[in-house]
């Protein structure tokens, strides 16, 4: 799966994303939420999941099934259908996001994580040891690092085998 976030500064940002059957997606960003992306990318990739936000992609759905109101989304989109580990996801890159753009590394990260996932009744990752999350976090920083590099126009491409 190839995934392509075009930086514009004047008008929102584009994320295109071409499947692994070629069929695309795209859609524009909301300012900031480029970043969220990038840590979906380093998340997934890292702990080899297929359920989350790309691998539901790859799977055939748009990237605008996610922006529709939750009643109005496909049946496999909604917040209640999701695989837990879509919402495992969603914690890890809230948390990686956090520490990026407002704290700094948080050493209690699996602490915290473990608490988070525990109060909603799911899961803790398995693959997801202090190593790995520094893969993650190196990952991401990495790829935000590229992204506030890009000049206007310019395209960070993500090669993501699911």
């Amino acid at each position: 799966m190839l995934i392509i976030l075009k930086k514009l500064l004047t008008k929102p940002s584009i994320l295109s994303i071409t499947r692994n059957d070629n069929s695309t997606t795209w859609s524009k960003l909301h300012k900031g939420l480029e970043t969220h992306d990038l840590a979906h990318y380093a998340v997934e990739s890292c702990l080899k999941f297929k359920h989350a936000f790309y691998g539901i992609i790859n799977q055939g759905y748009q990237i605008s099934d996610f922006e529709l109101p939750k009643n109005k989304r496909p049946f496999a989109v909604r917040p209640e259908n999701l695989h837990q580990e879509a919402i495992v996801t969603e914690h890890i890159v809230n948390l990686l996001e956090v520490e990026l753009l407002n704290s700094g590394l948080n050493t209690h990260f699996i602490k915290v994580l473990k608490l988070i996932l525990k109060n909603n009744s799911l899961y803790f990752p398995k693959g997801l040891t202090p190593n790995k999350l520094d893969e993650i976090r190196g990952i991401y920083h990495n790829l935000y690092n590229q992204w506030m590099s890009l000049n206007n126009n310019e395209e960070l491409t993500i090669n993501f085998k699911p």
